[in-house]
């Protein structure tokens, strides 16, 4: 390789991927937390996890279930009806207001709501990690321009590393300079996770470009399908006993199962739709009392369902969930490391420049505060909207509104805490292991001793510990700065 191709591979490396890690690192870490949806819901509403054995869904839980949803469609509220499921083992009526899914949890046996407020919940992180709480269309363009990014710095730095690929798959030197530390476990990490990085982030790109291309120019509909808009101002449909049953047992007897469907209006009937983990590619199938079978559909309809699949995972089980969170967070330390080897080269690009200006010094400040936000003040921010589920909510506002304020102050006073000082990182990872390690306490001070699916709240609680105890060892080991 020449050496004006190596320095041109560089420099798109080094601008190109540090400005989109600063958004990288935020879809990986919230990715990772989607794949878990359900259970954060849970661990946030620890009085909707249920005790053992879960109750079943009983054939008056779901008509009561079903007059509470024609209630809130009466009301003009867009509601629909999630159906229990092992992963959520409750009925959720649910309205998206723009943001967050919100709405009761009913029981399964009776359909009566079950004690505790609205939590932001883990559909908050769903919504943060699929458009940044952005409008339309600033948040796919973001992200687009974030996933092309990632594309071009994986390709750049496979072009660099091409002749030590090999080497450098089992090379890491924990006794090695701190410098050299940062690169082998960028190197090494990145090499491991080149496929799933690529495949995630291709895929990634193609379902935000075609959400842009769909704004800019609508799908044709066939003329038996209404639009969003046009269920939402339909009339609400009829929803009686002989309907909801005739629903239920039609999709039973198709699929096999209606765990994790959802009941919504779709026209001017109610429609139940298939449960998202049928199939690896997502497919919307609803029965309705006046189509109450569906066609056979191929496998995966459409090029967007097979990213879809490919994505977001609905079909997976446990494991495959947990591999592709535990890759989502092995994504965040190659981001992270290349975040901090950038920092560092711009630091002795500073001390080796005879004279210092005033622009350049101000510069390095802004990409040290940003780094620090990006990958301090965001698992930062987590923690405390997790704890701020469980402490009591001031008067004046609402639990959720409080919640989303919650976070973003954090993540918003982590940003502003670094550019105040430089000892802001080294601040920020002791309180990170504060949380981390009093997450347990506050869980068990919190919520009943008996409370059912255990496994779920020592999940969580042992994920929130290991951050802490990271933490801790970075605390012990990062060099002090002065201010």
């Amino acid at each position: 390789m020449s050496p004006r191709l190596r320095t041109a591979l560089r420099f798109f490396h080094r601008w190109i991927g540090f400005p989109a890690g600063l958004f990288l690192f935020i879809l990986c870490f919230t990715g990772s937390l989607a794949c878990f949806s359900p259970e954060i819901q849970g661990w946030m509403q620890p009085r909707t996890t249920l005790q053992a054995p879960l109750p079943p869904i009983t054939q008056a839980g779901l008509l009561e279930a079903g007059l509470a949803l024609k209630t809130q469609l009466d009301g003009g509220t867009f509601a629909f009806l999630k159906l229990p499921s092992p992963r959520d083992p409750v009925f959720r009526l649910w309205h998206y207001d723009g943001r967050l899914f919100l709405g009761p949890a009913l029981a399964p046996d009776t359909g009566l709501p079950l004690k505790g407020h609205d939590v932001t919940g883990g559909t908050f992180f769903v919504t943060l990690h699929s458009n940044l709480h952005l409008p339309s269309p600033w948040g796919q363009i973001i992200i687009t321009l974030a996933g092309v990014g990632l594309l071009i710095t994986l390709l750049t730095g496979l072009w660099l590393q091409l002749r030590r690929f090999l080497p450098d798959l089992l090379l890491f030197r924990p006794h090695a300079a701190r410098q050299r530390r940062w690169l082998d476990l960028h190197l090494l990490g990145g090499t491991l996770y080149l496929p799933v990085l690529f495949i995630i982030g291709l895929s990634g790109v193609v379902l935000q470009s075609q959400k842009l291309l769909h704004m800019i120019n609508p799908p044709h509909r066939s003329p038996g399908h209404a639009s969003r808009h046009q269920t939402h101002t339909a009339a609400p449909p009829a929803i009686s006993p002989v309907i909801l049953t005739s629903l239920t047992d039609n999709g039973l007897r198709q699929w096999g199962t209606i765990a994790d469907g959802f009941l919504m209006q779709t026209s001017r009937e109610l429609g139940l739709y298939a449960p998202d983990n049928l199939h690896f590619c997502l497919q919307r199938h609803a029965l309705t009392p006046s189509h109450p079978d569906m066609l056979p559909q191929p496998l995966c309809p459409t090029v967007h369902s097979f990213f879809i699949g490919l994505h977001n995972l609905r079909w997976a089980g446990l494991i495959t969930r947990w591999l592709y969170c535990l890759s989502g967070l092995l994504g965040c330390a190659i981001i992270g490391s290349g975040m901090v080897l950038f920092l560092q080269s711009e630091r002795n690009g500073l001390a080796h420049a005879g004279t210092i200006s005033f622009s350049r010094q101000g510069l390095q400040r802004s990409y040290e505060a940003l780094s620090t936000a990006t990958l301090l003040g965001l698992p930062l921010a987590t923690l405390a909207l997790f704890w701020g589920t469980r402490l009591p909510t001031p008067d004046a506002l609402s639990p959720v509104i409080w919640e989303e304020r919650l976070f973003y102050d954090i993540w918003g006073l982590s940003l502003l805490h670094g550019f105040i000082t430089r000892r802001a990182a080294r601040q920020q990872i002791g309180l990170l292991a504060l949380l981390g390690f009093g997450t347990t306490g506050l869980d068990l001070a919190t919520r009943s001793f008996h409370t059912g699916r255990p496994l779920l709240f020592m999940a969580v609680d042992a994920l929130a510990a290991c951050i802490g105890l990271v933490s801790l060892v970075c605390l012990l080991r990062q060099p002090k700065v002065t201010a």
